[in-house]
């Protein structure tokens, strides 16, 4: 009995040894530094030392789409630690934002935890499966997209609001990684800036 037990407390110990040596031991985040979304210092939060999950949090302001932020982050072996990644994003584009995609692209193979998934009150997200593919600042990885939609029940990020959207993923090993953040005019915005295009058009004409 006692043999046995020293034994099974023996495996134990090894179980959680290996599980602790799975942790990201540092990590980089940044804008890529074209303009298009210019982010703040991020944060770094440990959540969970034993199951190895963390927090990226930061804040900042997005001028146009196609606004990339970049890092990378090192592990001390294989095993699979877990991120989320929380972004706030002030509006300072010239059009309200009732969409907003988010490309993650990373260097190692990777997948989305759903239960992660933060967005604003109101508002939807659909995620794609991760696959094969160039990640949104080159080079060749794995891809997947969170589509995040404005319900019924929700509001447009107008102009100079905050929009908050977060995702968590879950990969192995150390790995480089791109996002690439579209946000999407609302309708009505769409038909005002119609109309202000047509409206210089008549002017140049005259």
């Amino acid at each position: 009995m006692g043999k046995g037990f020293a034994i099974l407390f023996s495996v134990l110990l090894l179980l959680a040894a290996t599980t602790v040596n799975a942790s990201i031991t540092s990590w980089t985040c940044a804008d890529d530094g074209d303009g298009a979304i210019v982010m703040g210092t991020p944060t770094w939060t440990v959540v969970d030392p034993v199951t190895h999950d963390y927090d990226l949090s930061m804040s900042g302001t997005q001028y146009r789409s196609q606004a990339n932020v970049a890092g990378d982050f090192t592990t001390s072996d294989e095993l699979d630690p877990s991120v989320r990644i929380i972004e706030d994003i002030d509006n300072d584009a010239s059009f309200a934002w009732t969409d907003y995609h988010i490309t993650m692209g990373m260097s190692h193979n990777f997948s989305f935890v759903t239960a992660g998934l933060v967005m604003p009150d109101g508002w939807t997200a659909t995620v794609s499966d991760v696959t094969a593919g160039t990640i949104p600042n080159g080079g060749s990885g794995y891809i997947g997209t969170i589509d995040y939609l404005k319900g019924p029940d929700g509001d447009a990020i107008a102009i100079g609001d905050t929009g908050e959207f977060g995702f968590k993923v879950s990969f192995s090993g150390t790995t480089s990684f791109c996002t690439e953040q579209n946000p999407t005019p609302e309708p009505a915005t769409i038909g005002l800036l119609g109309l202000g295009a047509m409206a210089l058009l008549r002017r140049r004409k005259a």
